[in-house]
């Protein structure tokens, strides 16, 4: 998959957001995507893979790792919002791999699907990311 992107399907309806690239990009996903480097971890077969996060959104997360992880891999991650004590632990599915080919995509890694966000992480994130995207 070499200089794949991510699916269309994987982007929400008339949002607007940021291409891997950092250029705006209108968003086909059901969720506004909040631009933002975070610290994250993932856990997967018995290892801590350290990540960062580039962008997030109250129904997944995109994290740069190279190699990307197959689609379809679920991983448990662990990352922290700036302001808030606790951190999120949550389930995610990769549904989107990008690949770096050097030239228009600059980084690896994937797009996960949130499948066990809990009720008040939902709405955590929620606040989180309006206030921070009225900031923006």
């Amino acid at each position: 998959m070499t200089g794949s992107r991510e699916s269309e399907d994987a982007l929400p309806a008339g949002s607007t957001g940021v291409t891997p690239q950092g250029q705006p990009a209108v968003q086909r996903r059901r969720w506004y995507r909040l631009p933002l480097r975070l610290w994250t971890e993932g856990r997967v077969d018995g290892r801590v893979d350290p990540h960062y996060c580039t962008n997030l959104s109250v129904g997944g997360i995109f994290i740069e790792t190279d190699p990307p992880y197959p689609k379809g891999k679920e991983v448990q991650i662990e990352f922290s919002l700036p302001g808030i004590p606790e951190s999120m632990k949550v389930r995610g599915r990769v549904v989107s791999e990008l690949h770096a080919d050097g030239e228009g995509v600059p980084r690896s890694g994937n797009g996960f699907e949130f499948v066990d966000l809990t009720a008040s992480g939902r709405a955590l994130l929620e606040r989180f990311i309006e206030a921070h995207a009225a900031e923006g």
